[in-house]
């Protein structure tokens, strides 16, 4: 019997819980805490992403014109159904102050069954 209703944990560690079809997140990161929000909560509102999350500080190194760069950031992560992303990809670039921001999408692999339900029911209005 799971501990506190989680669900099983196989030895590799990864989750057992409900499969996480038709979801995906989107990691953005953003050189203000203003310009992220600004973007989150026009991106919750549009009704392409169920919910985002900032996390206010995260150490950036990457190159940049033949430079290496260090930078600190916001991070963005934004979970939606997975036919809104390519809509969420192109606001969050068309609002996004770098000259090439960087958008990931990755695949969702699985999660709370009623949270992920939650999350495909934004695009259906639900």
């Amino acid at each position: 019997m799971p501990v506190n209703n989680k669900p099983p944990m196989r030895d590799s560690g990864e989750c057992v819980g409900a499969p996480a079809d038709g979801v995906v997140m989107i990691y953005a990161t953003y050189p203000t805490r203003e310009g992220a929000l600004a973007v989150a909560r026009d991106l919750v509102e549009r009704r392409l992403a169920a919910a985002v999350n900032l996390v206010p500080s995260v150490t950036s190194v990457f190159e940049w014109k033949g430079r290496l760069e260090t930078a600190d950031e916001v991070l963005m992560m934004v979970k939606l159904p997975a036919e809104a992303a390519s809509s969420a990809v192109e606001y969050i670039a068309a609002h996004h102050p770098y000259e090439v921001p960087g958008i990931i999408t990755l695949p969702v692999l699985g999660g709370s069954g009623d949270y992920l339900a939650w999350v495909r029911g934004i695009s259906s209005g639900q």
